[in-house]
């Protein structure tokens, strides 16, 4: 039989159950006060026979409320549950969001608004069993690679930071990296101070952030998240001037290498199909997006037809087909820069 006891405010006294259970950084307080501070929060401890078996947090923000649970599977028994609940407890409360779980879900009077991967990289119980995994010319090529940053600059150096160590201005310069880059490939960049505020004071708590120097330059870097034994690639970024030595694939090959010290048993690259998460031997993991509506309404219709076109437009996106437009739209932004 399953009950729930709804409480109100922030789990902060089961901040290591939700670690435990869910092992997904979304799903922490800390980062809940630092992404989420304008929403009423609430949470729902939820029992089996006596026995708590899930913890669900939700933000309330006008007529919707949102599943603070993400990058997590859990028994749509018990979606179905807290549903109802959420319906019943708040009046004023016309959609519930659930984002990015890992079960796919059958729900009364919902739909699915985004379908994307977690790209994950289970790692073996060691780096050598891991490098013989890899290909051989993905083996070669970072040998190479690695040889010649060596012989090209006297100092080379891979450094990884972890929690307090990290500092700001580290976040800065990683995020400036990725800025740039984006840039000159004519891709449009969200990332503003805010962005930037919020991922360092996150990573004060479980942050990880690795980075390589050469001659006392940082010329590429990794921002992670460890939760549980579980690394999470929040951003990975290089200096184009170096892209030679591939500096940032080798930055992140040194980051899965480190990653046994510290016993990772996952490194979660998410969402985006890249070459790198590919030759690391990362495999896509489905997400499922929903909205569940109280009734049927005009807005219920309206958004279901504009996500299904959406979703068809991702589709079709991510296809080989749209790489012809893909390339002629980056050219235009580039052609336009320059002038």
């Amino acid at each position: 039989m399953i009950s729930i006891d709804y409480k109100k405010g922030l789990p902060i006294d089961y901040e290591s159950f939700l670690i435990e259970r869910y092992n997904s950084y979304f799903t922490t307080c800390r980062y809940m006060e630092v992404y989420y501070n304008s929403y009423d929060i609430n949470y729902m401890l939820v029992y089996e026979n006596s026995d708590l078996v899930e913890l669900l947090v939700f933000g309330n923000l006008g007529n919707t409320s949102s599943c603070f649970n993400s990058l997590v599977d859990i028994d749509q028994r018990i979606i179905d549950v807290c549903i109802q609940k959420i319906f019943e407890t708040f009046p004023s409360i016309l959609k519930i969001e659930i984002v990015a779980l890992y079960k796919k879900y059958t729900l009364n009077k919902s739909f699915l608004f985004f379908k994307a991967d977690d790209y994950v990289l289970n790692l073996p119980s060691t780096m050598d069993d891991y490098c013989l995994e890899l290909g051989y010319h993905t083996r070669k090529n970072l040998k190479n690679r690695k040889a010649r940053l060596s012989r090209d600059y006297s100092q080379a150096n891979f450094i990884i930071k972890f929690g307090e160590e990290i500092e700001e201005f580290l976040i800065n310069k990683i995020i400036q990296l990725s800025h740039d880059r984006m840039k000159q490939k004519g891709v449009i960049c969200n990332f503003d101070n805010a962005y930037n505020k919020h991922i360092f004071k996150y990573s004060q708590h479980y942050g990880c952030v690795a980075y390589l120097e050469l001659d006392g330059a940082i010329v590429s870097g990794c921002i992670s998240t460890i939760i549980n034994k579980r690394l999470f690639l929040h951003v990975t970024a290089y200096d184009n001037n170096y892209s030679k030595y591939n500096v940032g694939e080798v930055c992140v090959f040194q980051l899965i290498e480190s990653s046994f010290d510290k016993s990772i048993s996952s490194v979660h690259f998410l969402w985006g199909e890249t070459e790198l998460k590919k030759r690391f031997l990362a495999k896509p993991q489905l997400l499922f997006s929903y909205y569940i509506y109280r009734h049927y309404s005009l807005d219920y219709v309206i958004n279901g037809i504009k996500y299904l076109i959406l979703n068809m437009l991702n589709y079709f996106k991510d296809s080989k087909i749209s790489n012809p437009f893909r390339t002629l739209i980056k050219f235009f932004r580039r052609k336009n820069k320059k002038a």
